[in-house]
């Protein structure tokens, strides 16, 4: 009995100090499953967040490729409209370009119907106002008091043609385009004569006379005037600009006393002409704007 004792005492105190121990066991394991379980809360919450920005992300680059896509459509729906305009203006200027062609063909046809031979004809007095006679050979002839207003004499030949007395000889409004009238002084054929409105663009006035010639507001506009003797002409309103590769060329010619108020003088040549009051150009810089 006396021993058992002894043994129950030390039990006791081998299970106090056991129990002791089990006790703080199970303290640090709450405790780390508490941290474990606030370390899967905040582990979730940045899962959630970094979840959302993913979203937030995604739904960005969405939106980014639709907007490229739709402005992409877009930039491709304006291309193929600009290649349809494109398209149809060069069918239209195909379609015009035959017409042109068409109508050269036309041209060249009346023209060679209109390329009647009446040189030295004797055309005095002849109703002509409005006639066709583009390309005509008029080389010669004599046209005294012909009506030739609103005639069309573009690309006739009338070198040496006699429209003397040419103040009944009116040539308002007339088409002498690329006419050949040059040396006509050989007869005076153009003195005095009413070229009134005429279109004598690009025409061939080479010594031709023209004294007292009423040209105003005529279009003299890349006309060969050299050696033409325009004195006393009125040129008021005229045009005689370039309009072309080549200018409106007055050297040599006798403007003395010619009136050329309101003229366009614009890229004239001017070389050893006389000046309306007199003086010669080249002893004016080459000029006769201010000698008028």
């Amino acid at each position: 009995m006396s021993q058992i004792k002894p043994m129950i005492i030390v039990l006791l105190m081998l299970t106090s100090t056991l129990a002791g121990c089990a006790g703080d066991d199970t303290g640090n394991f709450e405790q780390q499953i508490a941290d474990l379980q606030q370390s899967n809360n905040e582990m979730e919450d940045t899962i959630s967040q970094k979840n959302n920005e993913i979203s937030l992300l995604q739904e960005l680059y969405e939106d980014s490729i639709s907007d490229a896509e739709a402005e992409r459509n877009s930039s491709l729906d304006e291309l193929n409209s600009m290649i349809e305009a494109a398209n149809s203006l060069i069918l239209t200027l195909q379609s015009d370009l035959v017409v042109q062609q068409d109508l050269v063909v036309q041209w060249q046809q009346t023209a060679e119907d209109n390329l009647v031979d009446l040189s030295g004809a004797d055309l005095r007095g002849a109703e002509l106002s409005n006639s066709d006679l583009s390309g005509a050979d008029l080389s010669g002839a004599v046209m005294h008091g012909a009506d030739l207003r609103g005639a069309y004499l573009s690309g006739a030949d009338l070198t040496f043609a006699d429209l003397s007395y040419a103040a009944v000889s009116d040539l308002t409004f007339a088409d002498l385009s690329y006419a050949d009238l040059s040396y006509a002084d050989l007869r005076g054929n153009l003195s005095y004569a009413n070229l009134m409105y005429a279109n004598l663009f690009g025409a061939n006035l080479w010594g031709a006379d023209l004294m007292y010639a009423n040209l105003m507001f005529a279009d003299l506009s890349n006309t060969t005037l050299r050696y033409a003797d325009l004195t006393g002409a009125d040129l008021t309103g005229a045009n005689l600009t370039f309009a072309g590769l080549f200018d409106a060329d007055l050297s040599y010619a006798d403007l003395t006393g010619a009136d050329l108020r309101y003229a366009d003088l614009t890229g004239v040549d001017w070389y050893d002409t006389t000046c309306p009051d007199g003086t010669n150009s080249d002893d004016n810089g080459y000029n006769c704007r201010n000698n008028l």
